[in-house]
């Protein structure tokens, strides 16, 4: 084994372990042992044909157990040097005598992959206003008021800039949960704020949780979206069983 490739396994390693996050997760770096126990089979040749393979390496999360946080990821990237936040260069704002541009706050800088229109622009713009025209199967705003739907990039984004309670907020009262939607409205008419920790946040309460497990069910799949328990049920069926006769 050659010092070369010596010192890639441990950047290789010291990453894993920063994402890991061993002091959070009892002491143990999952992805750190399974590297170095797949390194381990590999001759120098055969090493160095797969870390010059294209997304060779990647983080093995399980979900709700291992999953990286922000500070997490931003340790990783100093140890590879690479810069979460980045200045950007404005020359279209502002450029002095020597045509030198200014530059913006460190910000987080992204791809964007920007396709062609296939509609005129007049099509494509839209705001709703509303948010009660609403599929009562899968909870998704149609009609006038879909442009109220919230995407699943734009909970990237939040996932990406650590706005845990925005997501909880925009998934749940703002979204398809009926019964937390009302309260929140109601308590907004009469306070005028309202918390999170003043809705009931019912597993139960949400339109698609229920059709995506009645869907499980019916692809007789165990599933705890709705319960706790594993169980091939649904709420209401459950409900009805917990009913007592009561003969007067």
């Amino acid at each position: 084994m050659n010092q070369q490739r010596l010192d890639c396994e441990r950047l290789i390693y010291k990453v894993m372990e920063a994402l890991d996050d061993p002091k959070k997760n009892k002491g143990s770096a999952p992805n750190v042992e399974f590297w170095s126990r797949y390194f381990s089979t590999l001759n120098d040749k055969e090493f160095k044909e797969f870390v010059c393979r294209p997304l060779s390496l990647y983080y093995q999360t399980s979900g709700l157990v291992r999953e990286p946080s922000m500070l997490n990821i931003n340790k990783a990237l100093d140890i590879l040097n690479v810069p979460l936040l980045e200045e950007v260069y404005l020359p279209y704002k502002y450029k002095d005598k020597n045509s030198r541009p200014m530059k913006s706050k460190k910000c987080l800088v992204l791809y964007i992959h920007i396709k062609r229109m296939k509609q005129l622009l007049t099509k494509k713009n839209g705001m709703s206003i509303s948010a009660s025209t609403r599929d009562q199967k899968t909870g998704l705003l149609v009609g006038a008021d879909k442009h109220g739907r919230s995407s699943d990039h734009e909970f990237e984004s939040m996932a990406v800039s650590g706005l845990t309670n925005t997501m909880k907020e925009f998934s749940r009262s703002r979204a398809d949960a009926m019964n937390d939607k009302s309260i929140l409205n109601q308590t907004i008419k009469t306070t005028g704020q309202v918390k999170l920790s003043d809705l009931k946040n019912d597993p139960t309460d949400s339109l698609s949780k229920n059709l995506l497990s009645v869907y499980f069910i019916g692809a007789q799949i165990f599933t705890n979206l709705i319960v706790d328990e594993l169980t091939y049920t649904t709420p209401y069926t459950r409900k009805q069983k917990n009913l007592k006769v009561q003969r007067v």
